[in-house]
């Protein structure tokens, strides 16, 4: 039986990683300065909430349910990240609004929907792909379509705002704020305290965050031959995303091996992007799209009793990565349109500013 107290309190720590998140990526953040930042962040946040409870009222499955609360704090996060990387490129405060709310409802409330309340499209509950945290909708689509506008702007120009990062007390608060917060709302999102389920979540959200922040300052110590508290809170972060999908499903080996493969494979990938290009906001493909896409398909792999290694079956494999594809196609290709029309509406602004200064 779903406890009122435990669904609040997971809609308030879902809630409370975004602040957390801003801090991290504040470097993203501040084209417009710190408070109008904070109150875009604000706008987007509540704006997004406010939209997945009205559409999921006309939704019967879904209107009423345990998990409609914690899932519009799931839409109030997934549409502060969408907006990151609009954020990067442009000092425009009402694309990057419009941009968030758009993706929102095109992007993260279909695939909540499904993979959240499968009932309300037909699916039973075995059916669907396996995500307790939320992976899919909020991870891998923000970072799907992160790919496709750090692509399509890769030619814009993006100021150096080294100046903006937090300082490294301030970076591994946040961090810690994250990886306490996640671990509430992991466990939240199971909706019940179990005697046997509960711990293994908790403890499994503990054990991938250390293990990720270990890859990623061991990828950085062979490529530089420094750490930094950025990279420790980077691989926690990216072991935190990487347990989200699983956390109910993996012992605590398995965690570990999930968190580490996790924070290697983000870890490199970032590096070599930001060697390549210098834009920092890979890190969002990095510790999103590439930790979530390891933690699904491990959970086909070696999840308790329904993965490849306990059942010798591929179902729940190929139900992850048919998840992850869909995911990541519709992402992308919704991310694109809307990103095209931001790039359209800025141009036509500043072609229209430069009339009035010539006239």
């Amino acid at each position: 039986m779903p406890h009122p107290t435990l669904t609040i309190a997971c809609t308030l720590a879902i809630l409370a990683l975004i602040p957390a998140l801003s801090s991290l990526y504040r470097e993203f953040l501040d084209h417009t300065g710190a408070r109008s930042s904070a109150l875009l962040t604000a706008s987007i946040a509540l704006s997004a909430f406010a939209l997945w409870l009205v559409v999921s009222a006309f939704i019967p499955e879904v209107a009423g349910a345990p998990l409609q609360l914690p899932t519009a704090s799931l839409a109030a996060l997934s549409g502060f990240l969408a907006s990151l990387t609009v954020r990067d490129t442009t000092a425009r405060v009402l694309p990057a609004l419009l941009f968030s709310l758009a993706w929102t409802l095109v992007v993260f409330v279909p695939i909540a929907v499904v993979v959240l309340f499968p009932a309300a499209v037909g699916l039973g509950p075995a059916d669907g792909p396996l995500d307790l945290g939320g992976a899919l909708p909020v991870h891998a689509a923000v970072g799907a379509g992160a790919i496709v506008v750090l692509t399509v702007a890769r030619g814009w120009s993006v100021d150096d705002r080294s100046h903006a990062r937090p300082h490294s007390w301030l970076l591994l608060l946040s961090g810690l704020v994250i990886w306490v917060c996640g671990i509430l709302c992991l466990a939240g999102l199971e909706l019940g305290v179990d005697s046997v389920v509960t711990p293994r979540i908790v403890l499994n959200a503990i054990v991938a965050p250390v293990f990720g922040s270990i890859a990623w300052l061991v990828v950085q110590r062979i490529r530089s031959a420094t750490t930094t508290a950025t990279t420790a809170v980077a691989g926690l972060v990216s072991g935190l995303v990487a347990i989200s999908a699983g956390a109910a499903s993996f012992t605590a080996l398995w965690a570990g091996v999930t968190g580490a493969a996790a924070g290697f494979a983000s870890a490199l990938f970032f590096f070599r992007r930001y060697e390549r290009t210098g834009r920092h906001a890979w890190f969002i493909v990095a510790a999103h799209l590439m930790a979530a896409v390891i933690g699904l398909l491990m959970v086909g792999l070696f999840g308790t009793d329904f993965g490849f290694i306990y059942n010798g079956q591929t179902d729940l494999i190929r139900v992850q990565f048919l998840g992850l594809l869909t995911t990541v196609v519709w992402s992308g290709g919704v991310s694109i349109v809307l990103w095209l029309a931001v790039r359209g509406a800025a141009r036509r602004e500043a072609a229209r500013v430069r009339e009035r200064a010539a006239s």
